[in-house]
C-alpha cells in the first residue's frame, strides 16, 4: 500500500515538472531614478557623495557609479555655497575636503548632465556625544544578539539631558566597515535621556569570524572600531524604516511593505524624489583590540 502511494507521488512530481513552462518577462524600460548616497560629518576628512540610478529590473549589478560623473555636485552650508565636489575615477564617487560644524545646516545641490537639478533638504548637524570607555568581554551565555563565547564590544557613554537625540553606531573590524542589513544599529534617547549609559553592547563577533580576521591580518591582531554618531530625527526614521524592510520579513509579525522616502527632491517639483539620502553626522570613535582569554 505504501509502495503505491510513493509511486503515485513520484508520478505526480514528474507530471508537474512536465507541465512547467519557462516564461520570459518583457518589461518596459522605466525612466531611470536618481539614487543618492552621501553624508557630511564633523571630521576633517574627504567628504563623499555617490550617484547612481535605478534602471530596468534586470539591469546588471553593481550600480554604475560613473554614470553621472559629469554631474555638478555642490555643498551648501546654512544656505551659502561651501564647495564643489570633484569626481574620483578610482573611488567612483564625488569628493570634497571639508569639515562640517555642529550647529550648521547642510544640503547638496546636484545638476545632472541633462540639465535636471536636485536638492537635498537642509539638515542640522547635531552636537557630538563622545564615547567614554570601550572594552570587550566574552559572552557567558546565549542571548538574542550573541552566543556563548562570542566577543561582545561594550561602551560607556553619557546621554545629555533633553529628549530628541538620535544615534547610529557603525562598526569596523580591522578597518573594514560592516554594512550588512543586520549591522544597522540606531536608537533614540526615549529611555535613557540624561543618563549614564553603562555596559552598552554595540557589537558582537563570533569565534569563527574572529579567527578569519586574525588569519587575514598581517599582525595576527583583530581591532574593532566603533563610531558613535549623532543623526537627525528625520534620518533616524529613514534608516529605521530601511532596517525594518530589510530584516523584519517572512513572519506574521513582519513590517508591511512601505515606501522609503529620502530627502533629495527634483528642484521645483518637491513631489519628485530621488532614492537615497544625504545626511549630517557628528562622529566620535573608539577602538579596542580583541584578545582571546
Amino acid at each position: 500500500m505504501k509502495l503505491h502511494i510513493y509511486i503515485i507521488a513520484i508520478l505526480s512530481v514528474f507530471s508537474i515538472s512536465a507541465c512547467t513552462d519557462v516564461i520570459t518577462l518583457d518589461l518596459d524600460d522605466p525612466e531611470p531614478v536618481l539614487v543618492v548616497d552621501g553624508f557630511i560629518s564633523n571630521l576633517d576628512v574627504i567628504q563623499s557623495v555617490r550617484l547612481s540610478s535605478l534602471d530596468n529590473y534586470f539591469a546588471p549589478q553593481p550600480p554604475e557609479y560613473s554614470k553621472y560623473k559629469s554631474a555638478v555636485v555642490t555643498l551648501q552650508e546654512n544656505g551659502a555655497y561651501a564647495g564643489t565636489y570633484v569626481f574620483n575615477d578610482t573611488e567612483l564617487q564625488f569628493e570634497l575636503p571639508y569639515q562640517g560644524l555642529e550647529g550648521k545646516e547642510y544640503q547638496i545641490h546636484i545638476s545632472l548632465p541633462d540639465g535636471t537639478s536636485y536638492l537635498s533638504a537642509s539638515e542640522l548637524m547635531e552636537s557630538i556625544v563622545p564615547i567614554d570607555t570601550i572594552w570587550h568581554e566574552l559572552s557567558e551565555e546565549d542571548g538574542p544578539s550573541a552566543d556563548k563565547g562570542d566577543f561582545l564590544v561594550k561602551i560607556n557613554t553619557l546621554e545629555p539631558a533633553g529628549l530628541g537625540d538620535n544615534y547610529q553606531w557603525k562598526s569596523y573590524v580591522n578597518g573594514q566597515y560592516n554594512f550588512a542589513a543586520e549591522d544597522i544599529f540606531v536608537s533614540d534617547d526615549r529611555f535613557v535621556d540624561g543618563q549614564d549609559v553603562i555596559d552598552f553592547d554595540v557589537y558582537s563577533l563570533d569565534q569563527e569570524e574572529f579567527e578569519e580576521y586574525k588569519n587575514e591580518s598581517l599582525t595576527g591582531q583583530v581591532f574593532v572600531t566603533i563610531e558613535q554618531t549623532t543623526i537627525s530625527a528625520r534620518y533616524f526614521d529613514y534608516i529605521l524604516l530601511v532596517s525594518q524592510q530589510l530584516l523584519q520579513v517572512g513572519s506574521p509579525f513582519a513590517s508591511p511593505p512601505a515606501e522609503i522616502r529620502g530627502n533629495v527632491y527634483k528642484e521645483g517639483e518637491d513631489e519628485v524624489l530621488a532614492l537615497g539620502y544625504f545626511y549630517t553626522s557628528s562622529v566620535d570613535a573608539a577602538t579596542v583590540e580583541l584578545l582571546e582569554q
